[in-house]
């Protein structure tokens, strides 16, 4: 199971005229560690869709989403002793410009 649960849309039949309905209800199943990522990424997605213009679209949505989920995930992971590469070690160098 995914630590963050999917968003749910339903894209109404006038669609790109109107904006596609957020349908947020999560599944019973979901335990509780889950279900706390997945709050925590709706919660920031819930207040990121403020500075979309109407009607939002799809791909618009779509990306507020996936920088909001990969945001809650990043916090976990470094709480958990984790990251990525470039938070733990700095980034990459271009090696054939460092020579």
């Amino acid at each position: 199971m995914s630590p963050i649960q999917p968003l749910r849309l339903l894209v109404p039949i006038n669609y790109p005229n109107c904006s596609p309905i957020l349908l947020d209800k999560f599944p019973v199943e979901v335990s509780k560690e889950y279900e706390d990522l997945s709050t925590k990424a709706k919660s920031r997605f819930s207040v990121s869709l403020r500075s979309l213009s109407q009607p939002m679209s799809l791909k618009d949505i779509a990306k507020t989403w996936d920088v909001c989920a990969r945001a809650v995930i990043c916090e976990y992971a470094q709480q958990s002793g984790g990251g990525t590469f470039s938070s733990k070690y700095g980034s990459w160098e271009n090696c054939s410009t460092a020579a």
